[in-house]
């Protein structure tokens, strides 16, 4: 069995060096793992000293039994030649091969194919799950397209650009923006998740098929996504059934406030004004079913954090937190992760850096655990751009919540 062993590491950005859990080995049936790998997202980690976050060069060794599969990558990085670098892919040859029962120990195991870069090593995985040169370009164009779009200096231009390029915002198109929204949300980060949501939402506006697209999208991936208070309050009206009361409910919170029950109620005071009561009394059974549906979802939503909290404090009591946090895999849920994050950064904060380095290193744990578990989202592959809206974002476009059904 493929493990992962707590390695030092050195921040490209600042230099500083820090300890953090690193995988050398993927099995490509491993489908959380293979995933990670092709997304970026495999060994991730996050510099406690500067925030950067990224994967560190290291020696990778890829095999999949089924395809019969052995591929192995060494970073020039690294400055390893000749005889080193020779030594490091033997090491990780003799740690697949006794990681694996005797019958599974095959021949093309012992002689991996070597690539000189990342890029090859994956397109040669992807091309060996049938994914062509083609279809890899056609992906390139999507992401080089979204990149133009970034780039916008104002709104009017974007519409321009969305309807110049209308024939190709296609399915894989919007695939590819609802996958960067998905992992920039799974990061925390909630600048790069709003900006992917407004640029999503925007695309499928001014666009023939988009729309339609993006809605099919969201009910396979069981998005629920929100524009407006309006719009939350008609969805709500026409729920189908309390589980997806619960989840719009839920999705729209921050629409919940104060002048979305004065609208509410002034749809009342006019529907009573007009003599019609049978939408009075439906409105008015509605408001009240909000309500406590949101006041029932707070006090859970408390009882979450204080449990979160107390297996926080569990993992950091322990010798061994990695023991505490199989145990409690199952109740890591974004209220855990929350907590953590809070704490971490109460930490850096009052200057407690060994502390906060300790808590990153548990996360970090605690993601790789539930990914190898339960694996992420679908996605698709590629870097996400990296700048954010200009604008083309302005403070009229969408705020759009997202929650997951």
């Amino acid at each position: 069995m493929v493990v992962q062993q707590i390695s030092p590491v050195n921040c490209p950005n600042c230099k500083a060096q820090f300890t953090a859990p690193i995988q050398n080995i993927i099995n490509g049936q491993d489908l959380a793992a293979k995933s990670a790998f092709l997304q970026g997202r495999f060994n991730t980690v996050q510099c406690p000293q500067c925030g950067y976050t990224g994967a560190p060069s290291t020696p990778l060794y890829y095999f999949d039994l089924e395809k019969e599969l052995a591929l192995v990558f060494v970073p020039s990085q690294l400055g390893l030649l000749g005889n080193d670098q020779q030594k490091i892919i033997g090491d990780l040859t003799n740690r697949v091969i006794k990681s694996l029962p005797t019958e599974q120990q095959k021949f093309f195991l012992f002689n991996p194919k070597s690539f000189l870069t990342l890029d090859g090593m994956i397109k040669a995985i992807l091309e060996a799950d049938g994914i062509t040169e083609d279809m890899i370009k056609a992906q390139e164009a999507h992401i080089k397209l979204i990149e133009e779009f970034f780039k916008a200096p104002d709104e009017a231009t974007l519409k321009k650009q969305i309807k110049a390029h209308d024939a190709e915002l296609d399915r894989q198109f919007f695939e590819i923006l609802t996958a960067y929204m998905q992992t920039a949300q799974m990061a925390g980060d909630q600048q790069r998740t709003q900006a992917f949501l407004t640029m999503r939402t925007l695309a499928a506006r001014w666009s023939s098929n988009g729309k339609k697209i993006v809605a099919e999208i969201d009910q396979e991936l069981g998005l629920v996504m929100l524009e407006n208070q309006e719009e939350l309050l008609k969805r709500l009206q026409t729920a189908k059934n309390d589980a997806e009361f619960e989840q719009l409910v839920a999705a729209g919170h921050a629409f919940l406030d104060y002048g979305f029950f004065v609208q509410i109620t002034g749809k009342i005071d006019e529907a009573t004004k007009n003599g019609d009561t049978k939408t009075a009394a439906s409105l008015t059974s509605l408001r009240e079913r909000i309500l406590q549906t949101k006041s029932r979802q707070e006090e859970a939503s408390k009882a979450a954090l204080e449990k979160a909290g107390k297996i926080l404090e569990e993992i950091l009591k322990s010798d061994r937190p990695d023991k505490v946090i199989d145990k409690h895999l199952d109740s890591l849920t974004d209220a855990f992760f929350f907590v953590l994050e809070m704490n971490i950064e109460e930490a850096t904060k009052q200057g407690h850096t060994e502390a906060a380095q300790a808590m990153q290193m548990i996360g970090n744990i605690a993601v790789s655990k539930l990914q190898q578990k339960h694996g992420p989202p679908q996605q698709s592959t590629g870097e996400q751009p990296t700048q954010a809206p200009s604008p083309a974002a302005a403070d009229d476009t969408p705020k759009i919540h997202i929650a997951r059904r």
